[in-house]
């Protein structure tokens, strides 16, 4: 039977063939007129290229064999036949490195094995080719699944049960989430209360009923209208209580049954089932309270905070001559920040605003309530009247952070973490500001790369919190990356 889930599934397998395939053309041509380039201007020797480009050709199973083994490793929605909820992003990103370079070592060590020699097939080739699918699978990914969320096509049909706030907030992320694909057709409310008091008004419904989420009924009448439906996957947001009495009649129809605890946030990523002589459960792994990981974390950023700044010294001379020739002022700016176990630091940037900045500011409020309205919610305007010229471009392709490097080579800060905020913030976090203040700020981190700007506080403040919790270096590998495209398209940033 071809569902929804089943043709997302089919997507997918056909944009990784695409991405590979892609990759290797485009790398086994590189090579082949870097090499005849050399040749001709003075390189006789240069092996490079040194084949028919038909060669390649035969290597048609190397993109079907990316497919089987990214299946093997549930990078289609777990399992291909019976599509669910996708991996975490991060987590896919790990597996899919994982998938690309155990694929084309293995392709060397096979020719290595297999005829005794790697001559005539480029080792360079593959293995480049395996780097950069690596890198890049994730991201033809993304553009295939943003194809399909805005054709319709591909949304695995889901029922939610709960009707809270956790509830509404997960529906609100579902509506606009091309990564997850799942298509909420209703909910019921799953906390005892008798339908009729939702069908009168009572509760959450509006807030289901603005998302155009029809209400399904009670919990007698959820099982026979999913079978209806055909869904067989439900998705609880629910306290534990709940969730315990309904899980017996969940469990006579739904194949896959996601708990989402209701306004908990906790280490994830790296969790695995447990079993004591039958009891059930789930270790969480909070690898940010390993000392090892920690040393890993400060030894990397270190190292890549002064290649990042050797790279791009440049900018630290040219930055400046703009800074002095476009407005009166020091080159560097100094703010007060909170870091690690709220410890004050001084945060350098490059100057973007006006010597008279506060005064300005102030006027604009005093005068416009919906600035003032707009500065009280998140802290910053979109039209603000304190930022130089050079400052706007200098925000919008985030060069004013480059100073921050030095923050990170003291110590201060982290390359990449939560972003630094000041006393007047903390009242934001609540309860969560001991758990957000345990790490370093980083000069980038997840709220950089999901959205930046245009993520309201609250959201902020979810995902400094979920980074804190489930903090890996492969975390930071993907964030970093993201942050590169994020840059170069300035999307978010102002």
């Amino acid at each position: 039977m071809l569902t929804q889930g089943r043709i997302r599934v089919a997507a997918l397998w056909l944009v990784d063939v695409f991405c590979v395939a892609v990759i290797w053309a485009a790398v086994v041509g590189a090579y082949y007129l870097a090499g005849n380039w050399m040749r001709a201007n003075g390189y006789p020797g240069c092996s490079w290229g040194r084949y028919e480009l038909s060669y390649y050709l035969g290597f048609w199973p190397v993109p079907l064999a990316f497919t089987a083994l990214n299946a093997s490793l549930g990078l289609y929605h777990g399992y291909w036949l019976y599509p669910s909820a996708p991996l975490p992003h991060i987590e896919e990103f790990r597996r899919i490195v994982c998938s690309a370079l155990m694929l084309h070592t293995g392709t060397v060590a096979f020719f290595a094995f297999a005829y005794g020699t790697t001559d005539g097939f480029s080792r360079f080739v593959a293995l480049t080719s395996g780097l950069l699918v690596g890198a890049f699978a994730q991201s033809f990914r993304n553009w295939m699944r943003r194809l399909l969320f805005r054709l319709r096509i591909g949304q695995i049909p889901v029922v939610l049960a709960g009707a809270g706030h956790s509830a509404a907030a997960v529906a609100e992320v579902l509506r606009d989430d091309a990564y997850s694909a799942l298509r909420i057709v209703g909910y019921f409310d799953g906390t005892g209360r008798h339908g009729d008091d939702l069908r009168r008004g009572q509760g959450e419904e509006p807030s289901f009923r603005k998302l155009g989420i029809p209400y399904l009924g009670t919990l007698a009448e959820i099982v026979p209208k999913s079978r209806e439906l055909g869904v067989k996957m439900l998705l609880a947001c629910q306290d534990e209580r709940c969730f315990r009495a309904q899980l017996d009649e969940f469990s006579s129809w739904f194949v896959f049954i996601d708990y989402l605890p209701a306004g908990r946030s906790f280490p994830v990523f790296g969790a695995r089932s447990v079993c004591f002589d039958g009891l059930g459960g789930f270790e969480l792994v909070n690898q940010g309270r390993m000392r090892i990981k920690r040393f890993q974390k400060r030894l990397l950023d270190t190292l890549l905070a002064i290649a990042a700044f050797v790279c791009l010294s440049p900018l630290f001379v040219v930055i400046p001559l703009l800074i002095k020739l476009t407005s009166k002022g020091p080159v560097f700016y100094r703010h007060c920040r909170l870091g690690r176990n709220g410890k004050p630091i001084r945060v350098w940037k490059f100057r973007s605003m006006f010597v008279d900045a506060d005064e300005r500011l102030h006027k604009l409020l005093s005068q416009d309530e919906r600035a003032a309205a707009e500065w009280r919610e998140n802290r910053k305007l979109r039209d603000d009247p304190r930022v130089t010229m050079l400052g706007k471009f200098l925000r919008k392709t985030s060069l004013d952070e480059l100073p921050q490097f030095f923050n990170v080579i003291s110590g201060e800060m982290a390359l990449i973490g939560p972003r630094p905020i000041t006393k007047d913030e903390v009242a934001r976090y609540g309860s969560q500001y001991a758990v957000f203040s345990s790490v370093r700020p980083g000069v980038t981190g997840l709220w950089q790369v999901s959205g930046r700007s245009d993520a309201d506080y609250g959201r902020r403040v979810t995902l400094d919190i979920y980074y804190v919790f489930n903090w890996s270096p492969w975390m930071d590998i993907w964030i970093l990356l993201r942050t590169v495209g994020v840059v170069l398209l300035m999307r978010g940033a102002r």
